[in-house]
């Protein structure tokens, strides 16, 4: 039995937490053109695409070039170097300097998305139109400063920038696959139309956000109904089919493969001589990423500021990855511990009878792909959790939907747990980007007022 109040207003509170994307992003607030790491590649890649060419200028890639034929590439999806274009059209002095505006644009749909998903889905839950408020209120906010996400959007180096977008897309293709469901007449096409749009987007940002979408749209399509029927397949399929296409003539424009980069080209001879031997992916990494990735072994808390320190580790001599070191300086469950708990629950009602639908059941097998291929992957970064978060998530919301007076009894916990993670994340990703000196001196002197410790180098 739903609970009286309709959908919980978190429009105001989405708007707030604009804002606060901005300061993260700009170091403050104040810091909006500034170069980061690799930054400029995009732009140079935008200029070659302007040209006709895949290709892109050595010294904007540099150590992350691949070098097919004698040409260089980047392995690098080319979503934010389309965002690039009009950017530098209309102001080319921030030439190189765009990553942070890129950045909070990403950030922005993002946010946007989980905040109308959650919103959309508390309007059918148990909970009280009271409780519904609270409650939302609290993902959003938990979503913003209680996930990877505040780690990358402090950091928009060329590493994080294109996974922001692929995170943001693969959002806002589940809010819009969700509308999909309970759509209309011209809103239902607008959903599939949106929903195409974003999973291309997804795809073009960073292939392991988009390849699970593609799934789900085949499964959307089984639910169209007879009116308008070709239409609605068109609206659905036509972006896709275009995003798609593209993805694969630029991989073979740029390596003479439709399925890609392989480490074969890469500049850097550790890595590239470790994927020919061992593989990007090997399913046998899978229980040492779990093990790394959600490792319940607290961060150092020390009782004077920076009351949360941080570093990377070692990984077991028999793990087969590229590096002796993990960059996953805080796992998921100290990271986001509200995740867990309403995934597991979500998990538990996608495998009950009465409680989900078939299209529920396999797009959480779809992002689960997405979720095995990262564990499977020759390297452990806190960036590379990102992509664990649209399954995580999807099941949240499934728990949110589905959970029943389950829910109702665990709300305060699911808050409690929102407040526990902002607290760790927050200090956490402070001190590791204060003490990154691969970043602009602008973002570590911001991150370390936040953590209470002046600015030095990881070792």
């Amino acid at each position: 039995m739903n609970g009286s109040g309709g959908t919980p207003k978190l429009l105001p509170l989405t708007l707030a937490l604009s804002v606060l994307i901005w300061i993260i992003a700009t170091s403050g607030g104040n810091h909006v053109l500034v170069r980061e790491w690799l930054g400029d590649a995009y732009d140079s890649q935008a200029e070659h695409f302007l040209r006709g060419d895949v290709g892109v200028d050595l010294g904007a890639i540099s150590s992350e070039a691949m070098i097919v034929n004698g040409k260089v590439r980047m392995y690098f999806g080319p979503f934010p170097a389309f965002v690039r274009i009009p950017l530098n059209f209309i102001y080319p002095p921030g030439r190189g300097r765009w990553s942070r505006v890129s950045g909070f644009l990403a950030g922005m749909i993002a946010l946007f998305a989980v905040s109308e998903l959650m919103a959309s889905t508390l309007r059918v839950s148990a909970l009280s139109a009271l409780a519904r408020r609270w409650v939302g209120n609290a993902l959003v906010v938990g979503f913003i400063l209680g996930s990877p996400i505040l780690f990358l959007l402090g950091d928009l180096s060329i590493y994080n920038e294109g996974i922001v977008w692929g995170l943001a897309w693969s959002l806002a293709a589940l809010l819009f696959a969700s509308r999909f469901q309970n759509a209309e007449g011209r809103a239902l096409t607008y959903s599939l139309i949106a929903f195409s749009l974003s999973s291309s987007f997804a795809l073009l940002s960073r292939v392991t956000f988009g390849a699970p979408l593609v799934i789900i749209a085949l499964l959307l399509a089984l639910r169209i109904r007879r009116e308008n029927r070709l239409a609605n397949f068109a609206a659905l399929f036509v972006p896709l089919a275009a995003g798609l296409l593209f993805y694969l003539l630029l991989n073979y424009a740029k390596f003479g493969s439709f399925t890609g980069a392989t480490y074969d080209f890469y500049i850097n001879p550790v890595h590239r001589e470790f994927a020919h031997k061992h593989g990007i992916f090997n399913v046998n990494r899978i229980p040492y990423s779990f093990s790394d990735y959600f490792s319940l072994t607290p961060p150092s808390f020390h009782l004077q500021p920076p009351f949360l320190r941080v570093d990377r580790h070692v990984v077991p001599r028999s793990a087969p990855f590229s590096l002796p070191l993990s960059e996953v300086f805080l796992s998921v469950p100290w990271c986001s511990s509200w995740v867990i708990v309403g995934a597991i629950m979500g998990m538990v009602c996608l495998v009950l009878p009465d409680r989900t639908d078939y299209v529920q059941r396999w797009t959480a097998l779809a992002l689960f792909g997405q979720f095995a291929c990262i564990l499977s992957y020759f390297a452990l970064a806190q960036r590379y959790a990102a992509d664990l978060y649209p399954f995580l998530i999807f099941c949240l919301v499934v728990f949110l939907g589905a959970g029943g007076f389950a829910l109702v009894r665990v709300r305060y916990l699911l808050i409690g747990l929102i407040a526990i993670s902002i607290i760790i994340n927050s200090l956490a990703t402070a001190f590791w980007l204060a003490s990154d000196s691969n970043l602009p001196m602008e973002t570590r002197t911001f991150w370390g007022v936040i953590a209470g410790k002046q600015s030095r180098p990881l070792r």
